[in-house]
């Protein structure tokens, strides 16, 4: 195709058929280089990189006005971003009989929603921090809900008394009590998703729930580091190792050395253990339990 063919316009964002048309783009255009579809109906230029901020700019050239950004969307819209690099989904629901098709990338679904329950950010309706707590820990499995949960309240965006309460006061909803059941597993404290997910590791294996971000003092009552989840009376401590960095991992391990020093057990887990051998971690923790109250 010539570069006269290819309109600025239509090369810094995603577009619709409409608006390429009204710069001289056809639709036997839009089916070769350099155009990429991001949903049926929307494209983008070829160079631009498919992230969550285009997916969502394309999205919103097919949400009508009733339809309000939620779940696993609203909470990186709000700030939390819980979820995997690869995971670009736009999850969008809408009231009863509004609901548009589903599209491949575009996920959505019907919902009865308050007034209260919607707040718009940039001219996009979304779901409030209250009511997207609500909805991953229905919504979501099990652990994942919760990791929804414990980052929108870490982020001071909501308590887990509102939550409570919010569960409290509805009726007749889709996974009501299943959601309700894991508000008690919220954890404020919680600093980042693997952490509420090697928390619920344990839990979920039978384990004492962890006291998390736990400080480590020495004998005169000096702070010698925070521990991501700990078992005080048996002075152990479990921490997820997520550092990516060479300076982030020497500080971490010098932390760890110094708490060691204070009779401490320091059990490190990398994401393999958390998704790919569970029960050998569980197991392994566990005898460390009984081990250090022998």
């Amino acid at each position: 195709m010539s570069t006269a063919r290819i309109p600025a316009e239509l090369t810094t964002a995603p577009f619709d058929r409409e608006m390429a048309h009204a710069v001289g783009v056809t639709d036997r255009m839009l089916r070769g280089a350099p155009w990429r579809q991001v949903f049926t109906g929307v494209w983008v230029h070829d160079a631009l990189v498919d992230t969550r901020d285009l997916r969502l700019q394309a999205a919103r050239l097919l949400i009508p006005p009733c339809g309000v950004l939620c779940g696993l969307t609203a909470a990186w819209v709000l700030g939390v971003d819980v979820r995997r690099l690869n995971d670009l989904d736009v999850h969008v629901g809408f009231p009863k009989g509004k609901r548009i098709r589903k599209r491949p990338g575009l996920a959505v679904c019907q919902e009865t929603l308050d007034p209260g329950d919607i707040l718009m950010i940039d001219g996009v309706a979304i779901t409030t921090s209250l009511r997207t707590a609500f909805d991953c820990l229905r919504w979501l499995q099990r652990v994942e809900g919760v990791v929804v949960a414990d980052a929108l309240t870490h982020a001071g965006l909501v308590t887990v008394s509102e939550i409570a309460a919010y569960f409290a006061g509805k009726r007749r909803l889709r996974n009501l009590r299943i959601g309700e059941r894991l508000v008690e597993f919220v954890e404020p404290l919680t600093e980042s998703p693997m952490e509420t997910r090697l928390r619920m590791l344990l839990i979920d294996a039978g384990l004492p729930r962890p006291v998390p971000q736990h400080e480590v003092r020495d004998r005169l009552n000096r702070l010698v580091g925070r521990l991501d989840l700990a078992y005080p009376e048996a002075r152990l401590a479990v921490e997820y190792d997520g550092a990516d960095h060479w300076k982030q991992r020497r500080e971490d391990d010098r932390r760890r050395a110094a708490i060691r020093a204070c009779d401490w057990e320091v059990c490190v887990f990398s994401a393999d253990d958390v998704y790919l051998t569970p029960d050998a971690t569980a197991r392994y923790v566990r005898d460390l339990l009984r081990t250090r109250a022998a």
